[in-house]
């Protein structure tokens, strides 16, 4: 079918609305459009007859070797699939060809600039000037560069990992219980088992039979009365024992948790050693806060089925887990996790029904210095509602990458196996997005991770904006 001049008016639109326009006022530029429709039903649209329509609309011409890697050749090292910038399906442009052979070789090979330019630029000005003069082979090594190095991921060997937790007793690594804990030297001081020795006392005054469930609601009443029901999660959980009948027995259910949190600290202190052991090459920071004891079985059961599914095995994962690491102080504690979040390659953050200050600023940390997030909510109705809020209305779930001025969005989902779907296509070079414009706006670009619709990238058309942060964005010190 012949390619009419509304035809390319349309294709070029999809992209540059504003050019359209000048088609409309500009007769010199409507002549070298008409040539362009020649020479492509003549199968012969060059790289001459390209950069003279981009001087007719005021823009300085490109390379060769520019011309060749965007609309002639699918490159072999560049950070994502360009065959796939359409759809999953993919696309390929004629073989040994030196010109545009077909308006949709040409569509594919403004897509493509498009994507690089919103993804490494933050807007296409910037990212035309840059790359226009370069030759072929510069591009290439310039993309080749920006990839994660999949073979080395794959070849580089295990490490000595995290030593293993119970899911049961990870909640006695909390800072809360490490307070508690460490707040006496003895077991029977400790504000948690005061709590019980105080209802057990009132209840014996009382006349009462004294069972297990019967202390236990009796000191949860307590802790809600003192305000100190952070404490109450540290509570016996089971017990044999049918009646209690002396403070020492009160103190005595309380001696395998206190043991527990000792081996569990332990194992913690050793796993931060091991962490910082291999931080050189972190591959994922997990953000989580946890607050009940089945908050940390949830978060373990969850963390274990992304790091060890099959579809990720070959990567042999290095994480750093927050709940599996504990140090001396808690002002080293930041600084870790601040070392871990800058040197990870991507972070996982577990959204919750209730958010905390150091999982929110990790997550800010990682996407300010343009790393990939991936935000996972609960699949339950709250989660869902907590979703919606954060993929279409948070104005925060995009930041700016810091060092370049770049937007940087979350990639947001309920699913657990999209997680391990991206954290795949992410370390093999494999995303795939697609590029869209904001409803009721002509020149205002979103460029969306493709599995989940997520907006990771934005180029705004407020003329203002565009113009008063690309001017002082890098002036500012």
């Amino acid at each position: 079918m012949a390619t009419t001049l509304s035809d390319l008016s349309t294709a070029i639109s999809e992209y540059f609305p504003t050019i359209v326009k000048r088609i409309e006022s500009q007769s010199e530029l409507k002549l070298a459009l008409e040539d362009a429709i020649a020479a492509l039903s003549d199968r012969a649209f060059s790289w001459a007859r390209l950069n003279q329509i981009m001087h007719l609309c005021s823009q300085a011409g490109m390379s060769e070797g520019f011309f060749r890697y965007y609309f002639l050749e699918v490159p072999k090292a560049h950070p994502y699939p360009t065959e796939k910038v359409f759809d999953s399906a993919g696309y390929k442009p004629p073989s040994s060809g030196s010109e545009i052979a077909t308006l949709r070789q040409f569509q594919w090979g403004v897509r493509r600039f498009i994507y690089d330019a919103m993804l490494y630029w933050g807007n296409f000005r910037q990212a035309y000037r840059d790359l226009r003069q370069m030759s072929f082979e510069q591009i290439t090594s310039h993309f080749a560069q920006r990839r994660f190095d999949e073979n080395h991921l794959i070849t580089r060997g295990k490490v000595r990992g995290p030593v293993s937790i119970p899911k049961d007793h990870r909640y006695l690594i909390s800072e809360m219980a490490c307070k508690t804990y460490d707040s006496s030297t003895t077991l029977a001081g400790m504000p948690h088992v005061k709590l019980a020795l105080q209802a057990f006392s009132n209840l014996r005054e009382r006349g009462v039979a004294v069972t297990p469930a019967l202390l236990k609601e009796a000191t949860e009443s307590l802790a809600k009365t003192d305000g100190q029901m952070q404490l109450f999660d540290l509570l016996y959980e089971d017990t044999s024992v049918p009646h209690i009948q002396s403070p020492e027995e009160v103190v005595a259910l309380y001696t395998g948790q206190w043991s527990a949190f000792k081996a569990a600290r332990a194992a913690a202190l050793e796993n931060t050693r091991i962490y910082l052991s291999f931080c050189n090459d972190l591959d994922i920071y997990v953000a989580t806060s946890m607050r009940g004891r089945q908050d940390f079985r949830d978060m373990a059961t969850t963390s274990e089925r992304i790091m060890q599914s099959d579809r990720l095995e070959k990567y042999k994962l290095r994480f750093f887990d927050p709940t599996l690491s504990a140090s001396d102080s808690h002002e080293d504690k930041g600084i870790i996790e601040c070392l871990m979040v800058k040197t990870a390659k991507a972070l996982i953050y577990f959204a919750q029904h209730k958010e905390s200050l150091g999982k929110v600023s990790e997550y800010a940390m990682a996407l300010t210095l343009g790393k990939s997030v991936i935000i996972l909510c609960p699949d339950d109705a709250r989660g869902k509602e907590l979703y919606a809020f954060y993929k279409d209305s948070h104005p925060l779930t995009r930041l700016i990458e810091f060092s370049t001025g770049i937007v940087n969005g979350a990639i947001i989902t309920t699913n657990l196996d999209y997680v391990i779907n991206i954290v795949d296509r992410l370390f093999s070079n494999a995303m795939e997005y697609d590029l869209s414009r904001k409803e009721g706006h002509e020149g205002y670009y979103l460029l969306k991770e493709r599995l989940t619709g997520s907006t990771v990238r934005v180029v705004s058309d407020d003329r203002l904006l565009v113009e008063t942060f690309w001017n002082n964005y890098h002036r500012i010190q």
